[in-house]
């Protein structure tokens, strides 16, 4: 940890935005949410917005809060500001990396549950780091989300012959954590240990189509998927997408609109999910090219994302809907979503596979072909895939684009013909996240 830092500030600074923002909010409205301290008042929530009132000349409101062991005070540090922060993947590895150097007692499957959009696997790999480097320990036992201890995960072979020593101490640093007590033999740590170096070597391999004829996944930007698929004017159905909401994607917007113009047949559909703070720009940018339809709401239960700026605990995100031209009569179609799946195995931002579905389904007919220009998770594939839709995406992100045909070759096999092509499902042995996010 930098000796600079406050003690239980994990996460990155704020940006000069974000910090702007924050200070606007505390101005207009002032703090909403006090800063919690420990019993000898040091902050372990709301570093900044004790900075920012001390630049207003004010007092931040404290609640002073007993805990048990320290422990509790870094888990508080974590899980009440990770959610609220936009992280990428190489941001949360090193968040990963600095909380385990405070608590290499937590366990992997807790500590990628608070930060969320991780896997345990990413958590394991950032330990071994660690632990190779000797800047943690390896702890014998693990804290679970109950607070109890179990026993710590470790490769353990038994090498009953010279022979079998040598293939154990050539294969261990590969073999993948197991429980504590629990010794493979040889044979089997040799076959782990070749499945999940063929995993992790995944994350360096080049990126190419998946090689399914009518599902078809790509590493590139949108801006080039007409190129890099072959994809012809007027030859799709409907683009489906789920854009950045950050301000940063609001100049490609139109460059988006513009490409559904040209790829969508008349009277095709885009299909967009916006963020709600600069809907209206995102609107004005995609009627340059497209004719408004209509907003569907995504609705869902539990919690809401907190707009600082406004105080405003959303629960629903809009989903814009666009055609090319005039309007093709379909069948009838509701404007509310709700599903209330939470699915975020496979992209931090992944939406319901039953929600992509059922926007496929409305403005699509089986065979037809949807784009997606901004893959994620690639929740769409999926959903073409389970309804007999042919299917073209891409994502700038090498990673989601690896993800995404993993997931989509852990389906089950399914016939050939005029619907989706045939992707075999995979052996055992290949069946494995191998550490990636």
């Amino acid at each position: 940890m930098d000796p600079t830092r406050p003690k239980y500030r994990l996460l990155p600074d704020l940006t000069a935005e974000e910090r702007e923002s924050l200070k606007k909010s505390i101005e207009q409205d002032g703090v909403q949410i006090p800063a919690i301290v420990d019993e000898e008042g040091n902050i372990v929530d709301g570093h900044h917005r004790d900075e920012v009132c001390r630049e207003l000349g004010i007092f931040c409101p404290r609640e002073v809060r007993k805990f048990n062991t320290e422990s509790e005070k870094w888990e508080l540090a974590l899980t009440a500001n990770v959610r609220r922060r936009q992280l990428d993947r190489q941001q949360k590895r090193d968040l990963i990396a600095a909380y385990l150097r405070v608590d290499p007692e937590i366990g992997d499957n807790w500590l990628a549950e608070i930060i969320g959009g991780v896997s345990k696997n990413t958590v394991m790999d950032e330990r071994e780091k660690l632990e190779a480097a000797c800047q943690i320990d390896k702890v014998q036992t693990r804290r679970g989300k109950d607070g109890k201890r179990y026993p710590a995960k470790f490769a353990r072979i038994v090498a009953n012959t010279a022979r079998e020593l040598e293939t154990a101490l050539r294969t261990v640093k590969d073999l993948p954590p197991s429980p504590n007590g629990k010794i493979v033999d040889t044979t089997t740590a040799a076959r782990r240990a070749r499945m999940r170096s063929r995993n992790q070597e995944l994350e360096g391999d080049v990126v190419m189509p998946t090689g399914d004829e009518d599902i078809r996944v790509y590493h590139c930007p949108f801006q080039e998927i007409e190129q890099v698929a072959g994809l012809a004017v007027n030859s799709v159905q409907q683009m489906l997408a789920d854009i950045p909401y950050g301000q940063e994607f609001i100049p490609q917007v139109p460059e988006l609109a513009a490409l559904a113009s040209r790829l969508l047949v008349d009277g095709g559909t885009l299909v967009l999910y916006s963020g709600q703070y600069s809907l209206d720009e995102v609107m004005r940018r995609l009627g340059e090219h497209l004719t408004y339809r209509w907003a569907m709401a995504s609705v869902w239960d539990g919690d809401g994302c907190l707009v600082h700026p406004l105080q405003v605990l959303s629960q629903w995100k809009p989903v814009l809907v666009y055609s090319k031209g005039d309007w093709q009569k379909r069948g009838l179609w509701p404007d509310v979503l709700r599903v209330n799946d939470k699915e975020k195995d496979w992209d931090l931002w992944q939406q319901p596979v039953e929600e992509a579905e059922r926007l496929v389904r409305y403005f699509t007919r089986p065979g037809d072909l949807t784009v997606d220009p901004c893959g994620g998770g690639f929740t769409t594939a999926i959903a073409c895939r389970n309804l007999g839709r042919r299917f073209v995406g891409c994502d700038i992100d090498k990673g989601c684009v690896l993800k995404g045909q993993a997931r989509l070759a852990q389906l089950p096999t399914i016939g050939s013909g005029s619907g989706p092509a045939t992707l075999s499902q995979p052996s055992s042995e290949c069946h494995d996240d191998g550490g990636r996010e």
